[in-house]
C-alpha cells in the first residue's frame, strides 16, 4: 500500500511542478501632462502712450501652465508682471495679466522642439505720472482693465527627462486705456526653464 502512494506521488508531481504560477504584472507609469514654465520676459513698445508721451518698453516675468491633451496640443494658462519707464522718467508703468491660450510644439530631433502659442485675455495697465512743482513732487495714479492679447514661435531644448530650456519671440498688446491713453502694442521675447511633472 505505502509502494502504491508513493508511486501515485511521483507520477503527479511532475504534473503539479508544470503548471506556472499566476503571475502579478505593475501597471506602467502615466507620465503626467501638466508642465509649469517660468520666464524673464521684455517688451519693446511699438507705438506711444499719448501724442507726447513716448512708448514704454517693459521688462517682466511670466509663469504659465501647460496641460497636454494630446502629444503635440496643450492648453495654457499664463500668469504675468512687467514694469517700465518713459525715456523722461515722467512717467512709471505696471501690467498685470492673466491669459488662457494653446500652444503647438513638433519635435525637430532628439531633444530639440519648435513651438507656436496664442492667448488671450485680461491686463491691468497702471501709470505713475509724476509731476514737480518747487514746494514738492507728486505723483498721480491710475489705472484700468482692458482685453489682452499675445503670440509667440520659438525652441526648446530638453536639458533632462523632465526639464527643458527656451527661447520665443513674442507679440503683444492690450486695450487697457488708463486715463485716455493710447492702447499699447510691441515685439520681444521671453526666456526661461520649464519643468514637466
Amino acid at each position: 500500500m505505502k509502494k502504491s502512494i508513493i508511486l501515485a506521488m511521483c507520477m503527479a508531481l511532475p504534473g503539479l511542478a508544470g503548471q506556472p504560477a499566476p503571475v502579478t504584472v505593475a501597471a506602467a507609469p502615466v507620465d503626467c501632462p501638466l508642465s509649469l514654465e517660468i520666464a524673464a520676459v521684455y517688451t519693446a513698445a511699438l507705438n506711444d502712450v499719448t501724442s507726447n508721451i513716448d512708448g514704454i518698453n517693459t521688462w517682466g516675468v511670466d509663469v504659465t501652465a501647460l496641460y497636454d491633451v494630446c502629444p503635440k496640443w496643450a492648453i495654457t494658462l499664463r500668469g504675468g508682471w512687467a514694469e517700465g519707464e518713459a525715456d523722461n522718467d515722467a512717467i512709471d508703468t505696471t501690467v498685470w495679466s492673466i491669459m488662457p491660450g494653446v500652444r503647438y510644439t513638433s519635435p525637430i530631433k532628439d531633444k530639440l522642439s519648435w513651438f507656436a502659442g496664442a492667448n488671450i485675455g485680461l491686463a491691468n495697465v497702471e501709470y505713475s505720472i509724476g509731476y514737480y512743482s518747487p514746494d514738492e513732487p507728486s505723483t498721480y495714479t491710475t489705472d484700468e482693465w482692458g482685453f489682452a492679447y499675445s503670440a509667440e514661435i520659438g525652441l526648446r531644448y530638453n536639458l533632462t527627462e523632465h526639464i527643458y530650456v527656451f527661447g520665443a519671440a513674442q507679440g503683444n498688446g492690450n486695450f487697457a486705456e488708463p486715463s485716455g491713453a493710447d492702447c499699447q502694442y510691441g515685439l520681444g521675447g521671453r526666456v526661461g526653464l520649464g519643468i514637466e511633472f
